[in-house]
């Protein structure tokens, strides 16, 4: 569970261009260590974790604006340590926060957000099964160019016969 102790790391990764570039629009430009502890403080009350490899951060991921009522609850995942950026932790996660929201949670429906430049994100949500549900044409600016901001969703169906067919085992 992400906590108070977190935040200082939180921070060195909230603050490296590269994590930032494919991440919310907040974080396109430095932010000082208050800024992102008042950030954080939202994730120590929420269903935020830290994923680890073995005593290793390697970055967080998230239930955010749960609604339980509705059974529903947005994704968010961030690998902040570049040394495990395209090793396949990021399909470990996802498999792992589809699992808590379906099974653990109880949800109905998962759904995430990416930027249409963040081509590695992409490819994992498409490859865990996630479909396109819309996108906002030019919602973000980066880098001299709008970008679409692509809004990707599952149903507990969809992963039942994901898990069914054994397909998120061999991913």
């Amino acid at each position: 569970k992400f906590s108070n102790k977190h935040i200082p790391l939180y921070y060195s990764w909230r603050n490296d261009p590269e994590v930032a570039s494919n991440d919310q629009s907040g974080f396109i430009r430095p932010m000082g260590y208050e800024e992102v502890e008042s950030w954080s403080a939202r994730m120590v009350e929420g269903l935020t974790f830290v994923a680890y490899d073995g005593e290793v951060p390697l970055g967080t991921c998230a239930f955010m604006n749960p609604d339980y009522r509705n059974r529903h609850a947005e994704l968010a995942i961030v690998i902040g340590n570049k040394d495990y950026w395209s090793k396949g932790y990021g399909t470990e996660i996802m498999k792992k926060l589809l699992e808590w929201g379906f099974e653990g949670l109880n949800l109905n429906r998962l759904y995430l957000h990416v930027f249409s430049f963040n081509k590695r994100a992409i490819g994992l949500y498409e490859k865990m099964g996630f479909k396109e549900e819309g996108r906002l044409r030019a919602m973000i600016y980066r880098d001299g160019h709008y970008h679409d901001l692509i809004a990707y969703g599952m149903l507990y169906e969809e992963y039942l016969a994901l898990k069914t067919e054994k397909i998120l085992k061999k991913i």
